[in-house]
């Protein structure tokens, strides 16, 4: 389904080309998304010399457009059109195209139809593949054998589109994807991150990476992960993805709201959670987070910083997490496990809850540690967060001049303490701070 804005433009697109007197095709995700009824906001297109085309349709309608690639032979043009949608012209891969389609990856998005069709709504497809066929049965089909070794990091996609499309993945094409798992090591590290955080993404993905582990393509992505019990793994993964999509199961309260991509790197994290053992607190102010194998995996997929200090910190707090806490944690304890933690806290916690089987006994000692992770929540959202939020009581700037010390340990360890007074409601005021301050320092100065 196209609205009227974008109707209206592929006809003057349509125009255009008839006076050129070349046809121009509506292929790939487009066709694909109009057969199941979908609405299409971004237009994918072929034909000869399109790219060329498309430059001189966006200029004489006055849209932006952006080469994506000028390689001669397979060139594309991006036309901008409001409201976040565009047009994608390619240049025709082949001669002809049903040439074109064939070059594709799966049969699926291996069909075209001629714009002028398109438009009048003509039942006309062109399918040398059986794509439509495959899109009735929910079936990812390779279009050939060949399609991996021309773009290994088609078999990660061949899951992204199972997983976005709720589609089941051919048994040829997975056992293609099984001979040619190891070949995902010459795809760009940052190439394989946007398809594995895509698919990662989209919910209940715990079928399909027990698929992408049977076929070694797993191993292959996350060479560092380790799973002692691939079994007991793959329950928790289960496991996580129903707490994330429902955490109001899990915990007393629906303390934070996720969008999908930290939701993609929770669920990431977990696969490192075995990958680094040795943590320690002097070892998490490293540059690498005390997470050296998590570190230069994340660094190989060339993720970004922030992604990097996410994952690297959730499992880091996952790990602190997971040694035995006594169930009555009393706030002043509460505090040194959120100043432990850090920003991988809620991750932390939410990769040690899908460790937990869910009961409904309130006396099981699962259901005990849940209540415990929901007073930990609840105590780093509700107290921690906005105390570190505000402005400090006293800086260090502060304590420098009114009590005349110099930079130090000790000055840090008063800023500490102020810290964890003002976060337990201990201190509220300045010059509550300040009285603070003169004794911790006055208590050093006797010791």
């Amino acid at each position: 389904m196209i609205d009227d804005q974008i109707r209206s433009t592929l006809l003057d697109l349509l125009n255009l080309t008839s006076v050129r007197k070349v046809k121009h095709f509506v292929v790939g995700g487009t066709l694909r998304d109009h057969l199941l009824n979908k609405k299409v906001s971004d237009i994918d297109l072929t034909g000869k010399n399109a790219a060329e085309l498309g430059i001189q349709f966006a200029q004489s309608s006055n849209f932006s457009y952006v080469p994506l690639d000028k390689t001669p032979g397979r060139a594309t043009t991006r036309i901008i059109l409001p409201h976040n949608k565009h047009f994608d012209l390619t240049d025709i891969q082949g001669t002809t195209i049903e040439e074109d389609l064939g070059q594709r990856d799966f049969t699926i998005n291996a069909m075209g139809q001629e714009l002028s069709d398109f438009l009048s709504n003509e039942k006309s497809i062109i399918d040398p593949h059986n794509g439509k066929e495959d899109l009735n049965k929910a079936l990812i089909k390779a279009t050939s054998p060949a399609v991996f070794e021309a773009d290994p990091l088609r078999m990660l996609r061949a899951f992204r589109f199972a997983a976005t499309m709720n589609f089941s993945i051919d048994e040829n094409t997975f056992n293609d994807i099984s001979k040619n798992s190891k070949k995902i090591s010459n795809v760009a590290g940052e190439r394989i991150w946007q398809e594995l955080t895509a698919f990662l993404m989209t919910e209940n993905t715990g079928d399909l990476v027990n698929q992408m582990k049977k076929s070694g393509l797993l191993n292959c992505l996350l060479p560092v992960s380790s799973f002692p019990d691939w079994v007991e793994f793959l329950s928790c993964y289960y496991r996580l993805e129903h707490i994330l999509s429902k955490p109001g199961l899990y915990f007393n309260e629906q303390f934070f709201e996720m969008d999908s991509k930290e939701k993609a790197l929770i669920k990431l994290s977990l696969f490192f959670t075995h990958a680094d053992t040795e943590l320690s607190i002097k070892e998490k102010r490293k540059k690498d987070f005390g997470t050296p194998k998590t570190f230069k995996t994340l660094k190989d997929l060339k993720a970004s910083n922030n992604k990097i200090a996410f994952i690297c910190q959730a499992v880091q707090s996952s790990g602190f997490l997971s040694g035995s806490l006594p169930f009555n944690l009393s706030n002043s304890s509460l505090y040194d496990l959120c100043v432990m933690c850090g920003n991988g806290l809620v991750a932390g916690v939410l990769l040690q809850a899908c460790t937990l089987p869910f009961s409904e006994n309130d006396e099981c000692e699962e259901v005990k540690v849940f209540n415990l992770f929901s007073k930990l929540l609840k105590f780093y959202i509700e107290q921690y967060i906005p105390v570190l939020g505000e402005k400090a009581l006293l800086n260090g700037n502060d304590i420098i001049r009114k009590f005349n010390v110099l930079p130090s340990p000790v000055l840090g360890n008063v800023l500490n303490n102020i810290q964890r007074a003002q976060v337990l409601g201990e201190i509220k005021t300045s010059s509550e701070a300040e009285m603070l301050a003169e004794k911790i320092l006055k208590s050093q100065e006797e010791n």
